[in-house]
């Protein structure tokens, strides 16, 4: 199957549920959150106990790619992880004839697998830290099998989604319709490409949980008429903004500039959570306030639940906006060329706490904060993940990751040397003597950069010879004068 055959989108639409029909679906996510959570304990005692051996340590100690292989060979892989999922003998609460009868197949297991294996691929290979074991799962997917969604079926023609059990014998479960804008072009486009799964969803909205059904469609989403542009784009990532340069214009733009998180509601919600779980679980804590290490919270009360529930829903609502503020933003960007140059900044690195020490004019400590904050509200990966996928999306249109070792922050093309500055400097004089942004002269280096030799490396070397420095030389002038201009 071609490359371009495999891309998919996803089309979310609402179900009109029933009391019943929702009690059924609640039934099913409660069963496939203590089989994930059950598998996940057997898992993760089975890791505990091989990271204790020698061959683990030894295996770790040679590399990733000898890791990879130890551990695979130890069934933690997608296809082990899987086998486990498959075993009905590892579960505890529920059994294997229970989930059958309630409409849980295979398909909808294997997608479970695939999110625990994701979670063990952090673990082990990323940068995860944890595996839990107390997931809540609110999604049951299920893939195409031959002609038909294993345990789904829909009508494309009334709007509905029915789910069917095979055993004892093949019954239906429930049929519920969904709602579709059928004014919207972009839906009625989707409806009519070819569904390769299904899955029903389920979230909590202003304390209530409302149910979706997701349509994952073969091929690229319904395109509103719009167009890339045309030329290199360099593009400097930052906690709270973005700097771009494109051959006509020079850009600074604050990420999700709308969104203006109200913090002292926030924190006023988050204390009273702290207060009322100190108040219901003394056992957490010790005679000076501190946690006691391995103890947890047993009782939620009414009022706890209440706060928590307003809590989520502020979250909830300023993740969507964000998310609009995202796509509305990369739309913009998207005019401004086809070849989208971008520095692959390690986000999760600036979220952590500073590990120096350091005093004021004062002799007081400085706070160890970084960019938490900024990236809590602003989530500059997303915005990437969105622009990227927006990208690919065109035939013509390209997206470069840029290794951060290649240092377009520090390169002065101008005299072809390299120069750390602080965080503080956010101007830069180059050796003709031109001020610049530093934001700015970043995304001008890389749009220059010379992508065969840097992109997809593991290590690069800080050089000259990894930019073009004729063209840059060449579009310099034109970079003063429109920086000139903003």
């Amino acid at each position: 199957m071609p490359a371009q055959d495999k891309s998919i989108f996803v089309v979310t639409f609402p179900l009109k549920t029933e009391k019943w029909q929702e009690d059924r679906i609640d039934k099913m996510l409660r069963m496939l959150t203590v089989w994930y959570n059950d598998k996940q304990n057997v898992l993760l005692s089975r890791y505990i106990h091989l990271s204790h051996s020698t061959e683990f340590k030894e295996a770790k100690n040679k590399g990733k790619r000898d890791f990879a292989t130890f551990m695979q060979e130890n069934g933690f892989s997608k296809f082990g992880i899987e086998k486990v999922f498959a075993d009905a003998t590892l579960s505890k609460s529920v059994t294997n004839e229970q989930m059958v009868e309630h409409g849980i197949n295979s398909k909808i297991i294997q997608e479970l697998a695939h999110r625990a294996w994701s979670a063990w691929e952090k673990k082990l290979f990323g940068q995860g830290k944890f595996i839990r074991t107390d997931n809540i799962v609110d999604t049951m997917k299920s893939r195409r099998l031959g002609d038909s969604i294993t345990g789904f079926s829909y009508s494309l023609k009334d709007f509905t989604l029915t789910m069917f059990a095979n055993k004892p014998h093949r019954h239906e479960l429930f049929t519920i319709p969904f709602e579709v804008n059928r004014d919207s072009e972009y839906e009625l486009f989707a409806l009519a490409q070819e569904v390769r799964n299904i899955a029903i969803t389920r979230k909590e909205i202003r304390g209530k949980h409302k149910y979706y059904v997701q349509f994952s469609f073969a091929g690229t989403p319904y395109n509103k008429g719009r167009h890339l542009g045309t030329g290199v784009v360099g593009i400097d990532p930052g906690p709270s903004k973005i700097a771009i340069v494109s051959d006509d214009a020079i850009k600074i733009i604050p990420l999700a500039a709308s969104i203006a998180d109200d913090e002292h509601t926030t924190a006023r919600l988050r204390r009273k959570l702290d207060r009322s779980r100190r108040i219901t679980n003394p056992q957490m804590y010790n005679e000076d306030g501190t946690n006691k290490k391995g103890e947890r919270q047993r009782v939620f009360s009414h009022h706890y639940l209440t706060t928590k529930a307003l809590l989520a829903d502020r979250q909830r609502k300023l993740a969507e906006k964000r998310k609009i503020a995202h796509n509305e933003l990369a739309n913009e960007v998207l005019t401004m060329g086809n070849e989208f140059r971008v520095e692959n900044n390690n986000f999760r690195s600036m979220q952590a706490r500073s590990k120096e020490t350091t005093k004021n004019t004062k002799g007081k400590n400085n706070s160890k904060k970084r960019f938490g904050k900024s990236l809590a509200n602003r989530a500059p990966s997303e915005f990437l993940t969105i622009l990227e996928n927006k990208v690919h999306q065109y035939e013509n249109g390209v997206y470069v990751d840029i290794p951060t070792p290649t240092a377009c922050t520090q390169y002065d093309f101008t005299s072809g040397e390299f120069t750390k500055h602080e965080l503080k400097e956010r101007t830069i004089t180059t050796s003709d003597g031109t001020q610049h942004d530093r934001d700015a002269l970043a995304a001008f280096n890389m749009k220059f950069v010379q992508v065969e030799k840097v992109a997809g490396k593991k290590k690069v070397e800080k050089s000259k010879d990894n930019f073009d420095n004729e063209s840059m030389a060449a579009f310099y002038p034109r970079f003063c004068q429109m920086e000139n201009e903003m």
